[in-house]
């Protein structure tokens, strides 16, 4: 049966991200807040929540889950080839609104990959989501919690009942800070591609992708 508890999102309790880490890491589904919109996520060793979640959200199956991940490390980790600018990017705007699009490394399995074997990574700049990553111990797979072509939410009150009646375990986290999805970009070629324009402007991005470190 679904479980709504409400959580202080700069200043979340113990209990709540234990519980919530606790469903994760036995395989549920929990929604969250983001600092972009409202998030219906698995654990990454999950076998079966990844498909739960594409089930519930109606998303097709050709689209992979983005991993919301707690560092920069990450990249390395899951991804292979990574170009320079990609870590630039990282170093420029993680934690924050922004996902980096690389080739996926071996760890990451075949149905969590697109069609070209890349794996999308975001280390989100909210302490909610980055204490469940801590406790729960793995990346989270996870996409916007909202049907598929229906606009995301950007506070509780959005959220759709048959979303959380879907899910085991459901943050009240109130507004996001963004209301709006985070900007994607695509970093296995020579040069970065914006392919979704949302809360950091991609020209910010591609500033940022081609500066020299300080």
């Amino acid at each position: 049966m679904s479980k709504v508890i409400h959580i202080d999102p700069d200043n979340p309790s113990a209990e709540a991200i234990n519980l919530a880490a606790t469903v994760l890491r036995d395989g549920g589904i929990v929604v969250f807040p983001t600092e972009t919109v409202y998030g219906i996520g698995a654990s990454a060793t999950s076998c079966i929540g990844p498909q739960e979640i594409i089930d519930i959200k109606m998303r097709p199956k050709n689209k992979p889950l983005p991993w919301l991940v707690e560092s920069e490390d990450a990249l390395e980790m899951y991804g292979v080839e990574v170009p320079e600018y990609a870590h630039r990017l990282a170093r420029a705007f993680w934690p924050g609104a922004l996902t980096i699009v690389v080739k996926a490394a071996s760890v990451v399995a075949p149905e969590f990959r697109d069609d070209r074997g890349t794996v999308a990574l975001r280390c989100p700049d909210h302490e909610v989501v980055q204490e469940l990553i801590r406790a729960s111990g793995n990346a989270i797979i996870t996409t916007s919690a909202n049907t598929s072509g229906l606009p995301p939410a950007s506070s509780f009150a959005e959220l759709e009942e048959r979303i959380i009646a879907s899910a085991d375990l459901t943050l009240d986290g109130g507004e996001t800070l963004h209301g709006t999805a985070s900007t994607v970009v695509d970093c296995i070629g020579p040069d970065p591609v914006v392919t979704r324009e949302g809360a950091i402007p991609a020209e910010q991005v591609l500033a940022a992708a081609t500066a020299l470190d300080a």
